[in-house]
C-alpha cells in the first residue's frame, strides 16, 4: 500500500456515537468493562414483530451538536454522522480554516441511508394525501449522500466529498477511500467514517423476514453471542463512527495526537449470493493477507484482531477459518474481539467503529472482551477473549468486515514508529 513517494497516514481524531456511548471515552470504558447495550426496542412498539430487541443510540439530543432546525428535517443517519464528526474535530483540535477547507476530503458511507425513516414517512404520506403529502425535503434526506453533503456544509468543507456504501464493509472502505487521497497527495486531511439508523419498522421488519435477527428476547443482554454455539442471528443496531485522517508529517507538525497509522488494506468478494456466506474464509483470507502484504508485515506482526464477530453463525465460522488461513499457528496465539457483542451489528458504521477501538488498544495496550462466550462452537476455537478484558502488547491490529452480498474488507493499522 505504502509507496516510495507515498505518505504516511496518521488517525488523530475518534468521533463516537454509539449505543454503549458518546464520546471515545465512554465508548471505550464501556469497552473494556463488557457492558452491553442491547435492550428492547424503544423506537415502536416491536411485539409484533419475531425480535423485540436492538442496540439503539439512548439519551442522543441532536440540538447538542447542530442547530435544532437542521436537524429537524435530518434523517436520523445525517444526524449522527454530524454529531460524531463534530467530535472526532474537536478529538483533533483541528479548525477547519479557510486554507484547509480545500484540502480535506470527506469519504463518508452509509447503507440503510434514511430508507427507515424519511423514505418510509414519505411513502406513508403519498399513500395517504398523494404527491401533495410529502415533505418537500424528503428528496433531499433519504439518499446516502444526504450525510456526506451535510459534513461538508456543517462545517465548511471544500474538498471532495464522496459516499461509499458497502454494507458492513463501508465503515474499512470509507477508511481506506480517505487514506488514498492522502497518501496520493490529493488531500492533506481526510473525514472518513460511517453511520446508519436501521432501527425503524421498515427496516428492522426486512431483516426479521430474512431471519437474520436473533430471537433471544428473554435476555437481551446475552442475544449478542459472537463465536458462541448457542448464537442465533444478530441484534440490529445504530450509531456513527467518524475518524479525522492527516499526513503524518502535517499531524506531527502542529502536535496532534496520534492515535494509530493506517498502514494495510484487502477487499473482495465471496460471489456467492446475497445472503450466503462461504464458511471456508477463502475470499476474506484473500483480503486479510493482502491488508498485511500492502502493510509490508507477516502474520506474525499481529498482535490483535478485531473481528467482525456478527453473531450469525455461518459468518462467525467464515471469520475463524479465515484467521486460520490467513495467520496460520499465529491465529491460535493472539486475541481476538467482536465489539458486536457489546454494540450489537450497526451495519455500515461496524467497520469504522472497531477502527476506533483499535486505535485505543494500541493506545492503551489493552483488550476488549467478547462477552457471552458461555459455549465456545468447537468450529470456533481461537481465542475470542471470553467476557473480560486483558492487558496486551499491541502495536498493529487487523480489522476485518463481511458483508451481506459477499463484500468482505480487512484493515490493518499499527503505532506510529518514527
Amino acid at each position: 500500500m505504502k509507496t516510495k513517494h507515498s505518505r504516511r497516514v496518521a488517525i488523530t481524531g475518534l468521533g463516537v456515537v454509539s449505543p454503549i456511548g458518546i464520546g471515545k471515552d465512554a465508548f471505550w470504558q464501556s469497552l473494556i468493562s463488557g457492558r452491553s447495550g442491547v435492550d428492547y426496542v424503544h423506537a415502536f412498539d416491536p411485539s409484533p414483530y419475531p425480535c423485540h430487541i436492538a442496540a439503539e443510540v439512548m439519551d442522543f439530543h441532536p440540538a447538542d451538536f447542530m442547530a435544532a432546525r437542521k436537524a429537524r428535517v435530518m434523517g436520523r443517519f445525517s444526524q449522527l454522522a454530524v454529531a460524531a464528526t463534530r467530535l472526532a474535530l474537536d478529538d483533533a483540535r483541528l479548525v477547519v480554516s479557510k486554507s484547509l477547507s480545500p484540502q480535506i476530503a470527506i469519504c463518508y458511507g452509509t447503507s440503510v441511508s434514511g430508507g427507515g425513516d424519511i423514505a418510509a414517512l414519505a411513502f406513508e404520506a403519498l399513500n395517504k394525501e398523494g404527491v401533495e403529502g410529502i415533505s418537500p425535503w424528503s428528496a433531499l434526506e433519504y439518499p446516502a449522500h444526504a450525510a456526506t453533503s451535510y459534513l461538508a456544509i456543517e462545517f465548511g468543507i471544500s474538498g471532495p466529498a464522496i459516499s461509499i456504501s458497502s454494507n458492513c464493509c463501508t465503515g474499512i472502505d470509507a477508511i481506506y477511500s480517505g487514506y488514498s487521497a492522502i497518501a496520493n497527495g490529493t488531500a492533506t486531511t481526510a473525514i472518513v467514517g460511517a453511520s446508519d439508523a436501521p432501527i425503524f419498522p421498515l427496516s428492522f421488519g426486512a431483516l426479521c423476514a430474512l431471519g437474520a435477527l436473533t430471537r433471544r428476547n428473554s435476555e437481551p443482554t446475552k442475544a449478542s453471542r459472537p463465536y458462541d454455539a448457542l448464537r442465533d442471528g444478530i441484534v440490529l443496531a445504530e450509531g456513527a463512527a467518524t475518524l479525522v485522517l492527516e499526513d503524518l508529517e502535517v499531524a506531527q507538525d502542529r502536535g496532534a495526537t496520534i492515535y494509530a497509522e493506517i498502514l494495510g488494506h484487502g477487499a473482495g468478494s465471496e460471489a456467492l449470493g446475497m445472503r450466503k456466506g462461504d464458511p471456508s474464509g477463502h475470499v476474506m483470507a484473500n483480503a486479510i493477507a493482502m491488508a498485511i502484504r500492502t502493510a509490508h508485515l507477516s502474520p506474525s506482526d499481529i498482535d490483535h484482531v478485531n473481528a467482525h464477530g456478527s453473531s450469525l453463525p455461518d459468518y462467525d465460522i467464515c471469520d475463524s477459518n479465515a484467521f486460520k488461513a490467513a495467520l496460520g499457528p499465529h491465529a491460535y496465539r493472539i486475541p481476538i474481539t467482536s465489539i458486536k457483542s457489546m454494540i450489537g451489528q450497526p451495519v455500515s458504521a461496524a467497520g469504522a467503529l472497531q477502527t476506533i477501538a483499535a486505535s485505543m488498544s494500541i493506545q492503551t495496550q489493552a483488550v476488549p472482551p467478547t462477552i457471552n462466550q458461555e459455549v465456545p462452537d468447537p468450529q470456533c476455537d481461537l481465542d475470542y477473549v471470553p467476557n473480560i478484558s486483558r492487558v496486551a502488547r499491541i502495536k498493529h491490529v487487523l480489522i476485518n468486515g463481511h458483508s451481506f452480498g459477499g463484500s468482505v474488507a480487512a484493515l490493518v493499522v499499527g503505532r506510529v514508529i518514527p
